[in-house]
C-alpha cells in the first residue's frame, strides 16, 4: 500500500490517525482555555472582595474572639497597641523590594492582655544591622491584618534552629519564642518616612490578572489547531482528486 493509500482507500493510514492525535489535545486546549475564564472570574471577586475589606473601618486586634472567623479578618485594616519584644525578632528571609534582595523584620508585640500578635514591621536590606537600642515603650501600630501564606512548593523548608525562616508557621514560631500568636499576622504599614528601616507597607493588594490573556492564547492554540488540519485535510483531498480523476 503506498502512503497516499490504493486503490479505494481514501485515506492513507497516516492521515486516518490524525485526528486521533488532534482531537485530545483540541480537547485539553479548551479545557485550559475555560479553566482560565473560571480563574478569571475568581480572581475579579478576590479583588473586589479585598477592596471592600480594605475600605471598611479598621478594627483593633484586641476585640479579635475565639468565635471571631479567621477568613472574615483577613485584609482588614487593624490598629494594636502594645509593646514589642524586639529581642524576639525574627527575620524572614527571601524577600525582595523593588528588584532589592533582602527580608522582612517579624516582631512579636505584646498586647495589654497579653496576647501575642506578630507584626511584619517591613523590608529591610541584605546585611542590615538592627539598632543597639530599641524602644520597649507601648506603641500603636496600624496596618493590615494578613492569615500567613502556607509554605508554597518552592519554598525552602523552615530551620529554627539555625535562625532561618522562609515562610511564617506560626506554630513553630510559637515554639521558637515561647509565646501564644493570634491566628492572623498585622502587616505594618508604610511610616512618616518612607525611607527608614524596616520600610512598611508590604501587603501585596494589587494581584496580577492575566486569566484573560491565557484563556485567549489556549483558545487561540485550539483554533490554530482546529484550522490547519482542516488546510491539511482540505489539501490532501484536493491532491487526491487530481490524482484520480474525482
Amino acid at each position: 500500500m503506498s502512503e497516499t493509500g490504493g486503490d479505494g482507500e481514501i485515506f492513507p493510514r497516516r492521515v486516518r490517525w490524525m485526528p486521533l492525535f488532534v482531537a485530545p489535545v483540541f480537547i485539553v486546549l479548551i479545557g485550559l482555555g475555560a479553566w482560565q475564564v473560571d480563574r478569571l472570574s475568581w480572581k475579579e471577586q478576590l479583588l473586589t472582595d479585598i477592596q471592600v475589606r480594605l475600605s471598611e473601618p479598621a478594627v483593633k486586634l484586641s476585640d479579635f474572639g475565639s468565635g471571631d472567623s479567621v477568613e472574615s479578618w483577613n485584609y482588614r485594616r487593624g490598629t494594636a497597641t502594645g509593646t514589642l519584644l524586639h529581642q524576639k525578632s525574627v527575620i524572614l528571609l527571601a524577600r525582595t523590594y523593588k528588584k532589592h534582595a533582602g527580608a522582612h523584620v517579624l516582631t512579636p508585640l505584646i498586647l495589654s492582655d497579653r496576647k501575642a500578635i506578630l507584626v511584619n514591621r517591613g523590608w529591610v536590606p541584605q546585611g542590615y544591622a538592627a539598632p543597639g537600642v530599641l524602644s520597649e515603650a507601648p506603641v500603636a501600630i496600624k496596618g493590615i491584618i494578613r492569615i500567613p501564606r502556607n509554605q508554597g512548593l518552592f519554598t525552602p523548608n523552615n530551620d529554627p534552629l539555625s535562625g532561618q525562616w522562609y515562610w511564617i508557621d506560626l506554630v513553630a514560631l510559637s515554639l521558637a519564642t515561647g509565646l501564644d500568636f493570634f491566628p492572623v499576622i498585622l502587616e505594618m504599614a508604610l511610616g512618616s518616612d518612607p525611607a527608614a528601616l524596616p520600610i512598611g507597607g508590604q501587603t501585596l493588594v494589587d494581584f496580577p490578572n492575566n486569566h484573560l490573556q491565557y484563556a485567549v492564547t489556549w483558545f487561540g492554540l485550539a483554533t490554530v489547531l482546529m484550522v490547519s488540519f482542516g488546510v491539511y485535510y482540505g489539501r490532501y483531498l484536493r491532491e487526491r482528486r487530481g490524482r484520480s480523476g474525482w
